[in-house]
């Protein structure tokens, strides 16, 4: 738990110095975390309209964006999306360690960490989950998305 007065905006490394996940960075602060941590480059997976980037963060780090949905959604994210958002952060990793977001960091960046999991590091579907479950609390993609990672 932060002590009074700090932010719960958490760093959470994946693969160390490769790929981390977490909220979405909304002040300052939350972009002197990740330059802290090493981060080079951000993924959103939210539009700006549901998390408004802080004003630095195109000047200070690589960016990308794919917005994919979500429990609010009427819809799963779709395979091609999901490919689309891995080669998204393929490119991102070529500045460095890459920092992956959604708003809450419970469903889509999780989902994209998953996937890189599979598709980059050969885990099964469950071993990722099993992974990232224990690397970043709060992991909890929908059963429609864990789904997709059994196609990739």
């Amino acid at each position: 738990m932060p002590a009074a007065g700090q932010s719960r905006f958490r760093v959470d490394w994946v693969l160390v110095q490769e790929l981390a996940v977490g909220p979405a960075p909304r002040a300052e602060r939350h972009l002197d975390r990740l330059t802290e941590a090493g981060v080079t480059a951000v993924l959103s997976l939210c539009s700006e309209a549901e998390a408004p980037p802080p004003q630095g963060l195109a000047n200070r780090f690589a960016c990308g964006r794919l917005v994919l949905p979500d429990h609010r959604a009427e819809r799963l994210p779709e395979l091609a999306e999901l490919e689309q958002a891995l080669e998204l952060l393929a490119s991102l990793r070529e500045h460095g360690p890459v920092f992956v977001h959604c708003v809450a960091a419970m469903e889509r960046s999780p989902l994209v960490c998953l996937a890189w999991l599979v598709r980059r590091h050969g885990l099964t579907p469950q071993r990722a989950l099993d992974y990232l479950m224990q690397a970043h609390p709060g992991t909890n993609p929908l059963p429609g998305q864990l789904a997709l990672l059994a196609r990739l």
